[in-house]
């Protein structure tokens, strides 16, 4: 039996529609792909529209 390996979920800015894909990363802030949106620091910005990770009901985890 193999085992699969579970994705990162991806998210998505519900203010421009950025989708953050942890499989990237964001190099315009120095975050390394494979780092979960989970483990982004709370002053991790939207790279498009600036919003703050830590502002509520801004960023949606989408269901693939």
């Amino acid at each position: 039996m193999t085992q699969q390996t579970v994705k990162p979920a991806r998210w998505v800015c519900l203010e421009c529609h950025y989708i953050y894909d942890p499989e990237k990363g964001d190099k315009s802030q120095g975050i390394a792909p494979g780092v979960p949106f989970e483990k982004l620091p709370d002053t991790w910005r939207c790279p498009l529209c600036k919003v703050l990770k830590c502002k509520k009901g801004v960023f949606k985890k989408l269901d693939d």
